[in-house]
This record gives structure tokens, sequence and C-alpha cells, in this order.
């Protein structure tokens, strides 16, 4: 394949292959401990899933162990945009076309996500314990098309919403300079529940939450295996073994061969993403003017904010393959610039990566496997629907609620999954082509 050449990008002096958020909050020290022999529920995974659950199942009494092979705070959690979105990949109405009530209620769910999180963040959630202090604020989201033939599927998309009740509404390109400063696209959609956040603070406050409900967290401390056991399960990590009535996976991207049946079941994507030094505040409002989280229609899309510092934070990637950090950061750099020509000559002071959890139907999916249960498939949209999910599980395990609409729904596998670093550059360029053509668009490539 043609490599398409990019001018390099022009960094900062303090410029770092680091992510933004985890330099500005530092994740919390969990001082080394040692596993209890027993428990009554192991969660791994220590992001916004399993802290979640892991918070929810103490404050109904039960003991908890949360364990993670890295950091706590190193994975996705952290390394997202920032963007607080009731949102699965169709709208409402295509939704119940194509799955019945299951597609009705995922609908209800993500936006029972989205409450959640506000509730969450506020303090108004018992749970909450004086709120989370994570620069949240609802934003908005603007949704571009980046082609003409995209207005009129952008136009019935507002109207879906608009019959649901939601504050949506369709902005032609003549009235777009209200929205953002940039020629580059044909009409959006603003969709007013939407907002953004600080992921670093935000998964600190979870952590912190889960903490003071008396949950276990062992981060450094990854599961290799699971093993059934009468009543219960015994799980050896590398930090030793630990018995539990039940377990919870909730590892999302970095599925691995703890339940290789799950790994089979997700495709973990790369996504990208670049923060620029932090702009004065005339061109930071006319690069934003009323500071909503952008997103654009295409396969490969780019995903955009002001960051609560007053820096352009900007994402996405051009194909499946894998790539450099530095190659991923003088792509983006560069369509930044063709996006807002107004910010060239303003420096990016860092750059990184991420992974994604990709499902074959870009649903999210819960259930079990063995006994286990899962959840998984963000498929870019995680920050609300992943805190639900945890809290969610958690009543399902204890038998106080019943499980989402995503236990309904069919997992199947990533076709050929051991050998999808061969066959995905093709699919890219096939999502290429259709950014770039008069065809209808595919399914959209989702945010870390």
């Amino acid at each position: 394949m043609a490599t398409i050449a990019v001018v390099p990008a022009l960094l900062a002096p303090d410029y770092a292959p680091r992510v933004l958020w985890q330099d500005q909050a530092p994740p919390p020290t969990i001082g080394p401990s040692s596993l209890p022999p027993s428990c009554d529920a192991v969660v791994v995974g220590a992001g916004y899933c399993g802290l979640s659950a892991a918070r929810e199942l103490a404050r109904r009494g039960l003991h908890v162990v949360v364990v993670d092979k890295e950091p706590l705070g190193w994975g996705a959690s952290t390394r997202n945009g920032g963007m607080v979105i009731p949102e699965l990949k169709a709208g409402p109405a295509a939704l119940e076309r194509s799955l019945g009530p299951v597609g009705r209620r995922l609908y209800h769910e993500v936006n029972e996500a989205f409450d959640h999180v506000e509730a969450l963040v506020a303090g108004v959630d018992p749970a909450a314990s004086g709120g989370i202090d994570c620069d949240y604020e609802r934003t908005g989201q603007l949704y571009l098309a980046h082609a003409p033939r995209l207005v009129r599927g952008l136009e019935e998309l507002a109207r879906e919403h608009a019959a649901m009740g939601e504050a949506v509404r369709f902005v032609p390109r003549d009235e777009l300079a209200a929205e953002i400063g940039s020629d580059a696209y044909h009409g959006a959609v603003v969709m007013e529940r939407t907002g953004g956040l600080h992921p670093a603070r935000f998964h600190a406050g979870l952590a912190r939450l889960a903490l003071e409900a008396g949950a276990e967290l062992h981060d450094r401390t990854a599961a290799v295996a699971i093993d059934r056991r009468h009543g219960g399960f015994h799980v050896l990590t590398t930090r030793g073994a630990v018995s539990a009535r039940q377990v919870l996976v909730a590892t999302n991207a970095y599925a691995d061969d703890l339940l290789p049946e799950l790994r089979r079941r997700v495709l973990p994507v790369g996504s990208y993403i670049i923060a620029t030094d932090v702009l004065p505040t005339e061109l930071a409002r006319a690069v934003s003017p009323r500071d909503r989280m952008f997103v654009d229609t295409k396969n490969f899309l780019f995903y955009w904010r002001l960051t609560p510092d007053g820096r352009v934070l900007f994402g996405g990637r051009r194909s499946l393959a894998p790539v450099e950090v530095h190659e991923a950061r003088d792509f983006l750099y560069d369509e930044l610039v063709r996006v807002h020509p107004q910010l060239a000559g303003t420096p990016i002071t860092h750059a990184w990566g991420g992974s994604v959890a990709i499902t074959l139907d870009r649903l999210p999916h819960v259930g079990r496997l063995d006994g286990v249960w899962y959840a998984t498939g963000c498929n870019g949209s995680g920050v609300a629907l992943n805190t639900w999910l945890g809290g969610r599980l958690a009543a399902v395990l204890v038998g106080e609620a019943p499980p989402p609409a995503a236990a309904e729904l069919v997992h199947r596998r990533i076709p050929a999954h051991a050998w999808r670093w061969g066959y995905l550059p093709f699919v890219g360029s096939w999502f290429a082509w259709q950014d770039r053509g008069p065809g209808r668009p595919g399914l959209r490539t989702p945010r870390p």
C-alpha cells in the first residue's frame, strides 16, 4: 500500500509522546498488599466498568477484589477523548427496526447511562459521596457531514432523535459558522445530551468511590487463569490466588487468554490523539464557538474538542494497520490544520494511542462464559456506557436487576480472529475508499 506523505507535526519544546490526561492527573497510588484467600467477587479490570461494578458490589456489603495487570489508570479509561455520549452506532428508529424491542431498550439504556454519569459527577447519585471533580460540562455534540451525500442521512437522524423527545436538530452548512470554525463540512446534527470531562480525573474519582465503599484494588496483578470450583471460582493471578463466588471480567479491548472465547469476540482497534499547546482564548473560541464535542461521519472519523485548560485535542486514525505514535501524530496534525487552518503554527505538546473494543455488530455485549460474567464492546462510546454497565452488572450479580439489553444480543466471533492483522489493512482500504467515494458510508471507526 502506498504511503501518504504528510508534513511533520510542529512540536512544542516540551513535547512528549505521553497521555495529556495522565500528566495532568496522575492515578492514585495503590500500595502493595496481599490478596485475600477468598472473597465474594473478583473483578478483572480496573477501568470504568470494573471500578463501577466493584463500588456497587461493595456498597451492598460484598467483599470485592479488583485485579488489573497494569498500573491503575494505565488503560483506555485515561486515554480516551473524554466525551460522554449516549450513543450507539444507529439512531433509535434504526435500532428498533433491526432489533425490535431489544433495540428500543438499548436506546433507553444508553440514555440512562448518560444520566448516571451526570448524577455521579454532580453527587446526586447516592453512591457518589460528594460527586466527582472531573471538569464535567454538558457541551453538546456536533456530528459533522464530511461529504454532501451524507446530509440527507443526518437530516433523517435528527428527525429520529427529535421524535423521541430529544434536543436534537440539523444545522445546514450555511449556519455552521455559529457552531464550528471550519469550512470543511456540509451540515451537522447538534445533540445537546453530550458532555465533556477529564477522563483521568473521572477514573480517579471512580477509584476513590470504590475504595470508600470497601472494595480492594490490586493493580500490577494479572489474572492468568479462572477455574470452576464447587460453589464458585478459583482465580490465579501473578501475585497469588483467590477464591470467589462470582467473577466479572471487564477488560474490554484488552481481552486476553484469561477467557480465550471472549478474546475471539473482540477486535482491539487502535486510535490516536494529539493535544495542542494551550490556545489564546480568542483562538479557542474561533475553533469552537460553543465548546462542542466534534465528531465527523467518516469510517476513519476524526473526533476533537477543547480541553478544560483550553487546548485542542484531536483524535482518529487513517487505516486499520498498526502504526507508531509518531506516524499517527504527524497525520493527525496535518488533518487538524486542514480542518482548522487558523491553527497553523500551533505546536502540539502530547501524542498517544490506545485500543478500542470493537464487536462484529458494533454494539455492546454482556454475557457469561462458563459461568463468568463479562461486559465488552464500548465501540468508542465507553465513558458513559461502561460506567453504567458496571453498576448494572453488580445489581445483576446480587439478583436485584435483570441483565441489560446487551445480554440478549448474539455475540458473534470476529471472523479469522487469529489472522486479523493480515486482512485488516484490506478492510481499512475499503473503508477509506467509502470515505472518499460517492457510495454509502460504512460503519464508523470509533474513538478511544
